[in-house]
Order: structure tokens, then C-alpha cells, then sequence
């Protein structure tokens, strides 16, 4: 008998390795049952005993309606007692606010978590669906979905299914059309690779039974406001329901920095903030838009919010939002509106006059620039820095100039030379 050579026998043997792999990733994961050993070791998590004999009800639907991503007390609890469970497994809680495909999530407030576990690795997949076995399981007194109410779960995605606290006679659901896309790039978008569970505030914050033994209060966390698309940041429990409103849209004839501005309008906005509205800040504000709020995005917030008589701050709270979105609304383009801005009446046009024909910019020091400061009502030190530069490219997008940060004849006119 006549043998293969050695190269052409590996290669085969890879290529029946690839070929079955690829077979592998396209089976649906449902198919994908845990081995019966796996099953068998398995273990939920401990539940607390001396729990009250009173339970929460199953808790309903609480939008995320605010941006703050840092891991809710409750949240973390939750994570570490999920990878508890299963050592080798890991979770997360935050995401940037902005950057989902759908329009918020309860990443962006810290009240969700994804327990990374497979449903194509048989332990993980066993491990998985034992804790949510354990969630979903009428306790000794009759109470069903007992663990579940007790942590305050609104809602669980695994495995191309979701099921909801606030439907929970809907049992499990199909999620989106994760049914028809069995392939292993489908696997995060449907929550084959990791467990989602989202928690009510209460929950979140780590104030329900499983972790207090008390009954916890419903929290309808932060309402946003009628003419703003997101609530600030969550500060305290919210015993009333929030009103509902409609979503706020840019009008017509929008730049796409208004189109952004009002997608995103509303998030509070503070140093250490990352992501897409940062950067549609830094636009309004005229410096370079990186998408991370540092010392610099801070000093030409605070000098925007002092052009526009807001108090500085260097926080974009509701009131720069409001002011942000009405400075970039658009303007008819009419004789009147293309006319420069009247001249200012706070100071005497006398004081600015005489440095008319001067031109600032970064580096300039003296007499002129301290005026131009106290103008812009910055600190008036004589040095033209970058925090001068910042208060005068707000001041030129504000008044129809070229937001260059540099002081000549036509910006001097503006301020009232």
C-alpha cells in the first residue's frame, strides 16, 4: 500500500480540522447542548439565608434615560457573584455612552452586566443556563422567579432569547432575528458569548433584599426633561414614575453637529467623558474634536458658558444644552441676518477703539490682550493662551465670525472696537 506523504497528510488533516471548525461555527448555537457531565457540575450560586418572608414584585420596565457609566454598587455585587459561580469567566458593566447600536442601554447608567460566558463551550453554557435556572426558580414559599425579584433583574438576553420581568407570563422570547444567524459573528449582538442582565435601579444600587435583607422601594431613577433627549445623572431614589416624552429631533436645515448636539442632548457632560458627543461639544466650542474631555475641553467650556451668561462651570449640564442647541440652530440666510452683530453695550466701545488695528493671537501679550479678556470676561492676565484662544472662537461662532482664535479687525468690530 502506498502511503501520503507527510506534508500532504497534515495538510490534509488541517484541512479537515478548518473545514469542521468552520461546519461547527455555523450550527446553531441551540444545537450546541452542554454534555451531560457538564450539566452535572454546574452550580448555582448560594442564596443569603434570614431573607425577609415579604419579596419584591417582579419589577417593571425602567428605561436607561441618563449617561453615567461607572458600575453601580448592586451591578458589581451581581458581577462578582456571577463569576463566583464559574472562576475561569469574567463580566463588565460600563460602556461609553453613545456607541451602541441601539439608542441607550443600562451600560450607559452601570445597571447592566455581561457575564462573559459561551454557549459553544459546553462547561460555560451549563454554568450559564444553571444561574439562570437558579434566577427564574420558585423558592420554598411559593415565590416564583424568587432570586430574580430579590436582585431586582428587569430583564435577561442569552442565547438568542430574552425574557422580561415586566412580561414574565411571555416566558422566554425570540431577540431581534438572532435565530436565522447562527454564525459565530453573530454571537455577541445576540448574546451567545455572554449573559445580559439588566437590573431596576433599586437592584442596581444594591438596595433589594438579596443583598439588604429589607424589601426594597421601587426607583424610577432619573426623568429627563420634555425638551432634552437624556436626564442627568442618576443622584437619588425616584419613588414617581417619569412622564414619557416624545424624542427631541433636529429642525430642518440642521447642520450635522445640531443633528448630533440634539441626539445627545442633555447627557451631562464632565471631565473623564469619552465618545462621539464630546467631540460634537468640542466643535460648538471651537477646539479640535478628539472625543475626550480634558483640562482643555473644561477651560473652552467655561469660556463658552461665560460668552453666553452662563455660569462656568465646565460641566454641559441642561442649561449649556440648551444654550449649545440654540446657538447651532439654524438661521435664514437674509440682508439682516448676514449683517454683523450690533455692537455690544457692556463696555464703551473707547476701551477697545484704539486696538482696533492690532492683531492677537496665541503668543501675544500687553494691554490689548488683557482688554480682550475682560471683554470676554476670562482672566485678564495679558497672555494670549489657549483658554484666551478657546473664549475667542466661541465668541466668533457666536456672532457669524470664522472661528479662527485669531483677533482682527473684523472680530475687534464684533466686540465692540
Amino acid at each position: 500500500m502506498t502511503s501520503l506523504p507527510l506534508t500532504v497528510g497534515a495538510r490534509v488533516v488541517t484541512g479537515l480540522v478548518a473545514a469542521f471548525a468552520l461546519a461547527i461555527s455555523s450550527i446553531a448555537p441551540s444545537a450546541l447542548l452542554p454534555t451531560a457531565a457538564a450539566a452535572a457540575t454546574a452550580k448555582a450560586p448560594a442564596t443569603p439565608i434570614d431573607l425577609p418572608t415579604s419579596i419584591e414584585p417582579l419589577t417593571g420596565y425602567v428605561p436607561a434615560t441618563s449617561c453615567n457609566p461607572v458600575a453601580k454598587p448592586g451591578a458589581a455585587k451581581l458581577g462578582k457573584l456571577l463569576t463566583s459561580s464559574d472562576p475561569g469567566t469574567s463580566y463588565g458593566i460600563d460602556r461609553t455612552c453613545g456607541v451602541d447600536p441601539l439608542p441607550t442601554t443600562e451600560h450607559y447608567e452601570g445597571r447592566a452586566v455581561d457575564w462573559m460566558v459561551s454557549v459553544r463551550k459546553p462547561k460555560e453554557a451549563a454554568q450559564a443556563n444553571a444561574v439562570i435556572k437558579w434566577l427564574l426558580a420558585t423558592d420554598s414559599a411559593g415565590n416564583k422567579y424568587a432570586n430574580a425579584r430579590r436582585l431586582g433583574v428587569m430583564y435577561i438576553i442569552w442565547n438568542n432569547k430574552i425574557w422580561g420581568a415586566y412580561s414574565a407570563d411571555r416566558g422566554w422570547r425570540a431577540y431581534s432575528s438572532c435565530s436565522t444567524q447562527p454564525s459565530v459573528g453573530w454571537d455577541s449582538s445576540c448574546h451567545r458569548n455572554h449573559v445580559h442582565i439588566s437590573l431596576s435601579w433599586e437592584g442596581a444600587m444594591g438596595r433589594t433584599s438579596f443583598w439588604s435583607k429589607e424589601l426594597a422601594a421601587p426607583d424610577y431613577g432619573p426623568c429627563r426633561p420634555a425638551d432634552l433627549n437624556w436626564a442627568a445623572p442618576y443622584k437619588t431614589a425616584n419613588s414617581a414614575r417619569c412622564i414619557s416624552y416624545p424624542r427631541v429631533t433636529a429642525p430642518k436645515g440642521a447642520s450635522s453637529t445640531l443633528k448630533t448636539l440634539t441626539t445627545f442632548s442633555g447627557m451631562e457632560l464632565r471631565v473623564g467623558s469619552t465618545g462621539p458627543v464630546v467631540k460634537a461639544v468640542q466643535r460648538s466650542v471651537g477646539i479640535t474634536a478628539d472625543g475626550r474631555y480634558g483640562p482643555a475641553t473644561k477651560a473652552a467650556v467655561n469660556s463658552w458658558q461665560t460668552a453666553h451668561q452662563i455660569k462656568a462651570t465646565g460641566v454641559v449640564n441642561a442649561t449649556t444644552w440648551r444654550a449649545l442647541l440654540k446657538a447651532n440652530a439654524p438661521k435664514p440666510v437674509t440682508a439682516a441676518t448676514a449683517k454683523p452683530a450690533p455692537t455690544p453695550t457692556t463696555k464703551p466701545a473707547s476701551t477697545l477703539t484704539k486696538y482696533k488695528t492690532k492683531v492677537l493671537k496665541v503668543g501675544s501679550r500687553g494691554a490689548a490682550v488683557k482688554a480682550l479678556q475682560k471683554r470676554l470676561r476670562i482672566t485678564a492676565d495679558g497672555w494670549f493662551g489657549p483658554q484666551t484662544k478657546a473664549a475667542v472662537q466661541a465668541f466668533q461662532r457666536s456672532h457669524g465670525i470664522k472661528s479662527t482664535g485669531v483677533v482682527t479687525k473684523k472680530t475687534w468690530t464684533a466686540l465692540g472696537a
